[in-house]
């Protein structure tokens, strides 16, 4: 007896849990279908609308040339600072003037010579002392050691290849190096450039003259496609892309890993939704719009993709578009915009 009163209380409650149930559900249908359901719209107007293909490369000066030892030795003075602006030919190091290599002391000897040999020579002549002949041998070899004397002097003295800023010093005073160890970078600045690996897909989409941005930390360089390679890399097995990037102010340092956008498509005045508003049938691709707090069914025609999509016909400005509640709504359902 105890067992069927228990069996008929349970039954009791869970008849009582379903019409609960059923009255909640009932409840929010008839809040919908009286109110709406609740949707958030895009409005609908003109934006700015950039596909670009994104890659990392290494930023240098858009000019830059090494200043190397032209011979082997101490370095004795080092004249500039990483960051200092300096004029060609300008003396970067020096090397002192008992450098072995340089021979500098016999150079200096056979020039002080060959001058007073030259000079004496020169007043004999125009006594009648000597021959025309005597004279210019005299000369020659007058000129070789003054050549030979300048180049002694020249090797003492690393130069700057060209005007630029010094971006990198690979050595310190004291410090020996060899001939043609390079010792110091000299870049112009003003100007970056980059070269960028590209695939096959990405270099269909690419082509000289396209905008492009470098990003470095909080600088954001405005730049161009310079250069479109024809064919293959071998080596890398892509396409070489060279890029140009204004530097105002030397914003960017000559070195640095950058973010590289190349801008394969832009649109100032698009019309851009989201990727998961436009949907789609048998029929194409469609959104849903607002019109008299209902629900339309609108196909539209997209364009380029980026992570948005951009749509090229069937909107207009001031439409009001769902982009949230979608699937809870259906054509000519009642809606409810909220904020």
């Amino acid at each position: 007896m105890k067992k069927n009163i228990l069996m008929i209380l349970v039954a009791m409650t869970l008849m009582t849990a379903c019409e609960k149930n059923n009255e909640k559900t009932v409840t929010m249908e008839s809040i919908h279908k009286e109110e709406g359901i609740p949707v958030k719209v895009k409005i609908i107007e003109k934006e700015e609308f950039v596909k670009s293909l994104n890659f990392s490369a290494r930023l240098s000066g858009n000019r830059q040339s090494a200043a190397s030892a032209m011979i082997g030795g101490r370095i004795e003075k080092i004249n500039v600072e990483v960051g200092d602006l300096v004029e060609k030919d300008s003396i970067l190091m020096e090397f002192p003037k008992d450098a072995p290599a340089a021979q500098f002391k016999q150079a200096k000897s056979a020039f002080e010579l060959a001058k007073k040999t030259y000079e004496r020579m020169k007043n004999l002549y125009e006594i009648g002392g000597i021959s025309k002949q005597e004279l210019d041998q005299t000369k020659t070899q007058y000129d070789v050691s003054a050549a030979n004397w300048d180049a002694a002097q020249q090797m003492l003295k690393v130069r700057a290849p060209i005007s630029g800023y010094v971006s990198n010093i690979s050595v310190r005073e004291t410090d020996g190096v060899h001939a043609e160890t390079v010792l110091a970078i000299i870049s112009q600045t003003e100007k970056m450039k980059a070269r960028v690996w590209v695939t096959e897909d990405e270099i269909c989409e690419i082509q000289k003259g396209m905008t492009a941005k470098a990003l470095w930390k909080d600088a954001i360089l405005q730049g161009k496609v310079v250069e479109v390679a024809m064919s293959m890399d071998r080596t890398h097995n892509a396409f070489p892309v060279d890029l140009i990037f204004s530097n105002p102010k030397n914003l960017c340092k000559s070195g640095v890993i950058a973010d590289i956008q190349i801008s394969t498509y832009e649109n100032p005045e698009a019309f851009v939704l989201a990727r998961k508003t436009v949907l789609e049938d048998d029929k194409g691709k469609f959104v849903y719009k607002v019109n008299s707090l209902q629900a339309k069914k609108t196909y539209v025609q997209t364009g380029e993709q980026n992570g948005n999509i951009e749509i090229i016909n069937g909107l207009q400005i001031g439409d009001k578009v769902i982009v949230e509640g979608l699937n809870l709504i259906s054509e000519k359902e009642k809606v409810k915009i909220i904020k």
